[in-house]
Order: C-alpha cells, then structure tokens, then sequence
C-alpha cells in the first residue's frame, strides 16, 4: 500500500529541487509568471488589456521550462478527479499498486489527448492564426500553469491535514476552477471586442472544436453510459 502523504511529500521535494534550478537557469520565465500572477489577481475586477504582459521573441511551448508544466498540469487533474471519484478514502487509506496503475493510465491518456491537440495547433492550424491569437493562447497556458500550481499546493495543503475533509478540497476546487475561467473568460474578452466579427467566428469555432470537443470525448470515454 502506498501512502498519498509519502507521495505527496516526495512531489513537493522533487518541485522545491525544479523551482531552485529554475531561479538560476531560467529566472526570466519564472519572473514573468509571477508577474503573470499577480497581474491577473490585481485585476480580477478590471478589463485587460490586449498589449498587457507582452513578450519579445518566439515563444517556444517544447521548452523544457513549459513541458515541466505540462506534464504538472495534467497531473494535477487526475489527482483531483481520483481524490473527488474515491470521496476522500485514498487520503486514509492509501493507494493500492493496482489503483496507482489505474490512475496512471487515465493520465496517459488525458496527456495523449492534450498533446494530440498541441501538435495539431501548432504545426496545422499555426500557419492560420494571427500573431495576436497566438499571444492570448500563450497567456492563456500562463494562466492554465497559475492555477495548476494553486491546485497543486491546495492539495497538499489538504492531504497534509488530517483535519480537512474531501469537501474541503471540492469546494477550494470550485473556487479555484472558477478563477481559472474568469481569467481565461477576461482574456478571450480583450481578443473578441478589438476583432472583426469574422475573427470571433472562427474563433468560437476552434473553441468548440479544440476547447470542448476533446473533453466531451474523454468524458464519454471514461464514463459510458
């Protein structure tokens, strides 16, 4: 039986140890993304603007720097849809071998869904979107990395604590999940109202097609009716 506080504790060791590294070898990103963060909290009441946080030279998403959130990312989700399926047991309980392999595999496969849906953005419909398209996509995996993390640390705020409760973490959950839509909302918001009416078409085209559809699939797939 493994321990959910062991594994815990081992993840929050193995982030410190990348953080560290990452203030030597790529303090600009990291600067960036918390200037990212506080920008976004310090205007939750107030429209962006389009030009806000903006960056000089390619953005490059293989970087090691973003594959590191990726992979965080995704990790975080299965980890909450495990703690939410299993009401809170895994915390006291542990986790058996044959679940840890379980859990394992339904990552593998939102992973392999998410990276399918990056290749075909970037190297098939990148050479379609606008430069200033591209910009809000990136600030938009800014934003998906800020709250990744508060995720991250709320679950170990959780799992640490004997005292916090499965409806602890459902409802931070909630809250958290609703930022991350308000800021993804503001951001398509500073896009739509400067674009041509045939921009936000085909833009509410790829949301459905890229946003939605891939998680309507996932979510047929792993729970058929």
């Amino acid at each position: 039986m493994i321990q959910n506080q062991d594994i815990t504790s081992f993840f929050v060791l193995i982030l410190i140890i990348i953080f560290y590294f990452f203030t030597f070898f790529q303090k600009v990103k990291l600067l960036y993304l918390f200037r990212s963060a506080y920008y976004h909290f310090t205007n939750i009441f107030f429209p962006y603007n389009p030009d806000d946080l903006n960056l000089h030279g390619k953005i490059d998403y293989l970087h090691y720097f973003y594959i590191f959130f990726f992979f965080l990312i995704n990790g975080v989700i299965i980890v909450y849809i495990g703690s939410s399926v299993f009401d809170g047991s895994i915390k006291s309980e542990g986790l058996s071998t044959e679940l840890f392999l379980d859990f394992l595999s339904i990552n593998s496969l939102i992973f392999l869904m998410l990276l399918i849906r990056f290749l075909i953005i970037k190297y098939v419909l990148e050479i379609f979107l606008s430069s200033k398209l591209k910009f809000i996509f990136f600030k938009n995996y800014i934003i998906n990395i800020i709250i990744g993390l508060l995720l991250f640390f709320n679950f170990v705020v959780y799992n640490l604590n004997s005292f916090y409760t499965i409806d602890y973490l459902n409802n931070t959950f909630i809250i958290l999940i609703g930022l991350h839509f308000i800021f993804q909302a503001k951001n398509y918001l500073s896009l739509i109202i400067k674009s041509e009416l045939k921009e936000v078409i085909y833009f509410i085209l790829y949301l459905c097609a890229f946003k939605l559809a891939p998680w309507i699939w996932l979510y047929q797939d792993l729970f058929p009716t």
